[in-house]
């Protein structure tokens, strides 16, 4: 419950306190000189309790180790020591090693030589909310759905990740230019989190007509069983003279997951609208679709995958070339290549395309960067700096996706025979891209206490868009367009405006703009009009054909601004005060059909002021503050009637102080305060009559009207803490260490709990949190150092 910080080398007053010792042997002996100068080490032991019971401690203890048990073991050591004969040296550092979110690192080490180390770390995420639920198996790859009668009459689920990491590395110096350097690391996650399932059905896969005894859409809460491993490998090689420094190298990354995907078993019973049991509906019949559907049953029971097994291998070189004093070349070079070959079979994945086993998945990327720095004269300075990255999708194609699609004409009388709907079937996208990104800055030094910065910024991306139906298809959105590019420029003066008191101001603007658009839709309006699926037209195209087209916000025109100050003032030697405010926006500046109004995204904005403060109230004590506030805001016109204002904002303010009451006793103390909301600003949009380009302007559903009026409440979260602390020096080699951390928290969230009723999935399994917790947090401890 501390933070430790250890350092390889002598503080200031540490080196400060061994001058004074050699200058004034009065004070010290020489076993005090030697404690200052040699490499100080410690061991820390205590025991801490935590108040309340696991649900009463859910916030406080989901990543600290502190929720599952209340008396846990406090232990530290950081050891030092060094061999003055040998030149070796060996560091051991363990943090938190008493609960399961620790760390434990080993360093042995010759300095200019060669140097070896270990480490090791856990870490331990628990759910703050509690599953009840029926289901069997539960966290598997394979768990049975049981409907409880009654919600809350399940089995608690307390979820939790767990992470253990493990690393070697090691160091060798050649000559004082050449060096190796090596490292494997081990990451191994194990548990279960929060995951679902749902279906509504659609008309050519189950039985659309929702009845008393027909349930035609289930939801499912199915935790995600988590068992995998991350293996990271880097080997590289620098090399170093007067001029120029390089490094060439290797790295790898494998991934394994031993799960493949979830296979649950689920009844033909779940809940209705009403909470009663309603059997699933059932397969849909040959003359809706070629072959008939399947039942919701059966859709719930279908595989859900789950991450595949993949890896990804680079080899890269980089470095950096001094011509001159005051001028220098940056430059690398990588090529990697990710493979994604897991066989469909042994993941529990059925319905591939025939004779396709594995996707066989590989994108080669490669990446050359190149930058110059030079000092032109004593005034100014320029910068210049280039990267250029090309994406291949090498995946081979195949005939993964299916929907159903209307047969045209339509049959008169579907049947068997003459459905009124076939499967569709298209190849997978690949991700083809490149990217070009490049900078200019030019830095200027007005006065000596002023200086100020222009820069130009340049990012261009280009990806391939689908141009046939039949091949690649992409559904859900009205247009794409295969290139974008955005420019930029910054601004920012700096300057001392007296010896108390310096400033910045920054300014940034950037426009993206693009390509025309690539129609996805193959509607008679947009055939006849000569813009069928693949063709390529003008926004205003797209516009005056569908007037409530949304183009998908990544590819959308945008003009971002962000504005920046800060400020430093220190009036005297005890006081420094730190102020910073930064103010950004993102619109959306495609246009739009002033009756039907854009839609899709339409802004985003952040803002945040904050005001650090230190005090010396003498040599003693010192106090301390911070308080800030800030939003993001997110506004969409969603193309089903309504509008969104989505606010999050944030206020957080903390009080310090901390010092020594005696020459033997340190105190402080540390107050937080933190609150943070989520506000759903909800209107109802208007629609539109009539054909374009003639349509007037409608007004709003009374269904849309009715929800707006009726709103979504707030999301609230807050949190007051108080941390105590107190150390007492035994002796000159021993501590005592008291902590006492006092927190509570609220959480009011209306998505899982709402008037104290919570959300009930199909099989009435619920979600729950106990929605104001208190903690109180006391450990003592024990301190050696030699």
């Amino acid at each position: 419950m501390k933070t430790h910080t250890s350092h390889h080398s002598f503080s200031k007053t540490l080196l400060a306190l061994a001058v004074l010792a050699a200058y004034a042997p009065a004070f010290a002996d020489d076993a005090e000189i030697a404690l200052l100068t040699r490499p100080s080490s410690s061991i820390s032991v205590g025991v801490g309790n935590t108040s309340g019971d696991a649900s009463g401690r859910s916030i406080f203890g989901q990543y600290n180790g502190l929720r599952t048990d209340s008396t846990t073991l406090q232990l530290d050591v950081d050891i030092n020591t060094r061999d003055d004969a040998s030149g070796t040296a060996l560091y051991i550092k363990g943090n938190n090693l008493g609960l399961d979110s620790r760390d434990l690192s080993l360093s042995y080490e010759k300095q200019g030589d060669w140097k070896v180390g270990a480490e090791y770390s856990g870490l331990v995420h628990r759910e703050i909310r509690t599953v009840n639920t029926g289901m069997i198996g539960a966290g598997s790859a394979t768990p049975t759905v049981v409907r409880l009668a009654t919600p809350g009459t399940g089995a608690d689920l307390d979820l939790s990740a767990k992470r253990e990491g493990a690393g070697l590395s090691m160091e060798k110096w050649f000559s004082h230019s050449l060096q190796f350097e090596a490292n494997v690391k081990s990451e191994n996650k194990t548990g279960a989190r929060l995951l679902g399932r749902g279906y509504a059905c659609a008309s050519y896969v189950c039985n659309s007509t929702q009845t008393a005894t027909n349930q035609t859409w289930a939801l499912l809460m199915l935790p995600e069983p988590i068992d995998s491993i991350t293996r990271q490998i880097e080997a590289k090689l620098n090399y170093h003279d007067k001029s120029l420094s390089i490094t060439g190298g290797y790295y790898g990354s494998y991934y394994t997951n031993a799960n493949g995907s979830i296979r649950a078993t689920v009844p033909n019973q779940l809940n209705n609208p009403l909470g009663a049991p309603s059997t699933l509906a059932p397969a849909v019949s040959g003359t809706v679709i070629a072959g008939g559907g399947t039942s919701l049953q059966n859709v719930m029971q279908l595989p859900m995958a789950l991450a595949p097994d993949n890896e990804a291998q680079q080899f890269y070189v980089s470095g950096n070339y001094r011509f001159t004093p005051g001028t220098h070349a940056t430059f690398k070079y990588a090529y990697t290549r990710a493979t994604q070959d897991e066989n469909f079979a042994a993941a529990g994945l059925t319905g591939a395309p025939a004779g396709v086993t594995s996707l066989g998945g590989v994108v080669d990327t490669r990446l050359a960067q190149l930058g110059l720095t030079s000092k032109l004269t004593s005034q100014l300075g320029l910068l210049a700096n280039v990267k250029y990255e090309r994406k291949v999708d090498n995946t081979p194609d195949a005939l993964y996706n299916v929907e159903g699609g209307a047969v045209t004409p339509a049959p008169a009388v579907p049947s068997i025979a003459t459905p009124s709907q076939v499967n569709r079937y298209w190849y997978n996208y690949h991700v083809d891209s490149t990217r070009i990104v490049g900078k200019a800055e030019a830095n200027y030094q007005f006065t000596g206490s002023t200086r100020g910065t222009f820069g130009l910024d340049y990012n261009m991306v280009d990806r391939p868009v689908p141009i046939s139906i039949t091949e690649e298809e992409l559904a859900g959105i009205g247009a794409v367009r295969s290139k974008n590019t955005e420019t930029g420029y910054r601004l920012e003066l700096r300057s001392n405006l007296a010896e108390s008191f310096n400033g910045s101001i920054g300014y940034t603007n950037s426009k993206r703009i693009g390509n025309d658009w690539t129609s996805l839709s193959n509607s008679a309006a947009f055939v006849a009009a000569g813009l069928g699926y693949g063709t390529t037209a003008p926004a205003g195209t797209f516009l005056s054909l569908n007037a409530a087209n949304a183009f998908p916000m990544n590819m959308a025109d945008v003009d971002r601004n962000k504005l920046k100050l800060a400020a430093s003032w220190a009036p005297t030697e005890q006081l420094e005060v730190q102020l910073v405010t930064e103010y950004g926006s993102d619109k959306n500046s495609m246009p739009f059909n002033a009756v039907a109004l854009g839609k899709g995204w339409r802004e985003s904005s952040t803002r945040l002021v904050s005001l650090d403060a230190s005090y010396a109230v003498s040599d003693n004590w010192r106090l301390t503050g911070y308080a800030s506030t800030g939003s993001q805001n997110l506004m969409v016109n969603h193309g089903t009637g309504y509008m969104a204002d989505l606010t999050s904002p944030t206020e957080s303010l903390g009080l310090g102080v901390n010092g020594k009451a005696t020459s033997r006793l340190e105190l402080g103390a540390q107050l937080t305060l933190l609150r943070d909301t989520t506000r759903y600003g909800l209107l109802a949009s208007p629609g539109t009559t009539g054909t374009l380009p003639n349509i007037t302007q409608t007004a709003p559903s009374a269904a849309n009207l009715a929800q707006a009026t009726i709103g979504l409440p707030d999301v609230r979260y807050t949190s007051n803490t108080l941390n105590l602390f107190g150390k007492y020096a035994l002796d000159k080699k021993s501590d005592i260490r008291v902590s006492v951390l006092y927190q509570r928290a609220t959480m009011d969230e209306w998505s899982w709990s709402n008037n104290g009723v919570s959300f009930v999935y199909g099989d009435n399994t619920t979600v729950k949190l106990n929605p104001e917790q208190t903690v109180t947090f006391v450990g003592a401890s024990y301190i050696y150092k030699f």
